[in-house]
């Protein structure tokens, strides 16, 4: 007996101190993580591909660097190193804008196949959202590669999974149905949607937003049922690709968390033993389509739904109108698809008025102050310092280390701690940098900081303890924000935001200049409060908006206040 208790405390010994597990039980809560492929790098060329294929380099620059007609080669190389870098960003890799082997690496890796740059578009109003509780859908076609049951069982299993935390229901119908919401089908090559299948090893699926509801996978592939041999043999699962696409049908667009079922890249549904690991939604998953349309009735998961929802969402727009799975080895794919002009094919959605002094019949939280729904800020920009502190500030964001840069006039503070903790020349922090800031954006996935004055944009990256200009700014703030930047935010689902002093706001992407996105703040937040200048990510999804005086606490996923309004310099302790 002693002698099997010493050993049993030998083998946990050696599982904490090694890291050696021997019954895979020291992880995960019990169970074993799904096994990581090591895929073979893509060329250099494919990476290229790759990189105009997802929408990191913008069409002028993939002409040019496929035409000749590159005025400026230097241009085009930076375009590239800056598609690097932002794929880098998206995809949890370090951001240094080379092409190095673990990028090639999980360029190689099989992935949804939607561009992950957010389209430019404008004048798509209506919301990604099924605008009814009970959805029907039809298999219209079956691959040979199953049996229809099993198909069918994969495909009720996938919608069951999203109506669990949902208040929606799905009901299969005729295959001979055009009604139906939704309409699934098997097919390869040309199908009469802008993207063409490309047969085995490329595009696995494809999906349209709502209101559109098409749900195609490719018949080329070798398709499986929640069968683990098969899948440890290059078979893909169903279950899996069906759960990312119906989350597609249902208006949800890709997460940047490695882990969530719409995440962009496809991982294989078993352990490193060959056991079946069944895909399940991670609380993102659960939050993001809660967000849309509301937690089903006793809990949905334990995601508290918001009560006024019907027109609005609590993050800021992103997305394309497709959402599909694929790998780079496809010759045709989503490179050149036409966008399309029909208006069910999906749209942009929108986010209330930033200045308005009502809620718009919204009601407010019993819980708020007085104080709370006279949420004012200054309509002026003023410039004071009080001893070592600011009294007002121009902007606010993250800085290095942790700690927050204020600007005020020229100068910069560092907060760090809930105190001011150094106080810099804004000209020397930042060289060859504007003489004032309106707004400031600072993003830590690419270690870049973005200043605006006036209509004009800076991105310094932090190297070597210090911020040195990028090399193709200063720009010009592009045509289609429309208005001048006058406050920004990077909001708590990865969206930079720059707010003007009229109550609008503007989706930034630096890496193509241009906006993806503006409209009336109105349409996304109740009280939201006035002349917003910036603010930062306090912790999970509470947020400090800070007014040139003030300092209010917002709640982003209810879209409510949060206690009483403070002045800057009791926030900072001065």
């Amino acid at each position: 007996m002693k002698f099997l208790i010493v050993f049993l405390l030998l083998l946990l010994l050696l599982s904490t101190v090694s890291g050696f597990d021997f019954f895979g039980l020291f992880k995960s809560g019990g169970s074993k993580k799904p096994a990581d492929k090591d895929y073979s790098p893509v060329s250099d060329d494919k990476a290229k591909d790759y990189l105009q294929k997802f929408g990191y380099v913008a069409p002028s620059h993939v002409l040019a660097s496929s035409s000749g007609l590159a005025g400026d080669f230097q241009d085009v190389r930076s375009a590239f190193k800056s598609a690097i870098r932002k794929f880098q960003e998206f995809a949890g890799l370090s951001p240094t804008g080379e092409l190095d082997l673990k990028t090639k690496k999980k360029m190689a890796q099989p992935r949804c196949g939607v561009t992950d740059v957010a389209a430019i578009t404008s004048g798509r109003e209506a919301a990604f959202k099924w605008k009814k509780q009970h959805l029907t859908y039809s298999i219209q076609s079956f691959s040979s590669d199953l049996p229809h049951d099993d198909i069918k069982k994969a495909m009720r299993r996938a919608f069951d999974t999203w109506s669990a935390v949902i208040p929606l229901d799905f009901t299969e119908v005729s295959s001979r149905d055009e009604s139906a919401d939704i309409k699934v089908q098997f097919a390869s090559s040309s199908h009469g949607d802008p993207w063409p299948f490309d047969g085995k090893g490329g595009v696995l699926a494809h999906a349209t937003m709502p209101t559109s509801g098409l749900l195609h996978f490719d018949e080329d592939e070798r398709w499986t049922f929640m069968n683990p041999t098969k899948i440890a043999n290059g078979d893909t699962d169903l279950y899996a690709v069906a759960i990312h696409e119906s989350g597609h049908t249902l208006g949800l667009d890709h997460s940047r968390d490695e882990e969530s079922i719409m995440a962009p890249f496809y991982h294989e549904t078993i352990d490193s033993s060959g056991n079946y690991v069944e895909p399940k939604l991670k609380s993102s998953d659960i939050r993001n389509i809660q967000d849309i349309y509301g937690a089903r009735n006793g809990g949905g998961g334990g995601f508290r739904a918001t009560t006024e929802r019907p027109t609005t969402r609590s993050s800021f727009p992103r997305g394309d109108e497709w959402g599909s799975w694929g790998g780079i080895g496809s010759g045709s794919g989503s490179g050149g698809r036409d966008r399309g002009s029909s208006s069910d094919w999906g749209s942009w959605t929108s986010w209330t008025d930033f200045g308005s002094s009502n809620s718009g019949g919204r009601t407010r939280a019993p819980t708020h102050g007085s104080e709370w729904s006279k949420w004012d800020g200054d309509s002026t920009i003023g410039i004071g310092v009080g001893g070592s502190c600011p009294s007002r500030l121009d902007a606010i964001c993250d800085g290095p280390f942790n700690s927050k840069y204020i600007f005020s006039g020229g100068n910069v503070y560092e907060f760090d701690n809930g105190r001011i903790t150094k106080s810099h020349s804004l000209r020397l922090l930042f060289p060859k940098g504007p003489i004032y800031v309106d707004a400031a954006l600072s993003n830590d996935r690419t270690s870049s900081l973005l200043l605006f004055q006036g209509y004009s944009v800076y991105s310094f990256h932090f190297t070597n303890n210090k911020w040195i200009l990028d090399g193709s700014f200063p720009k010009r703030v592009p045509k289609n924000i429309g208005f001048r930047p006058n406050g920004g935010i990077f909001w708590i689902d990865g969206q930079q935001i720059l707010f003007s002093d009229d109550g609008r706001f503007a989706t930034y992407d630096e890496y193509w200049n241009e906006a993806t996105k503006v409209d009336q703040i109105s349409n996304y937040f109740n009280d939201f409060p006035k002349s917003v200048k910036g603010g930062f990510v306090s912790r999970g999804s509470e947020v400090k908006l800070f007014s040139s005086n003030r300092v209010y606490t917002y709640d982003g996923t209810r879209k409510i206040g949060i206690g009483q309004p403070q002045s800057l310099t009791s926030f900072f302790n001065c």
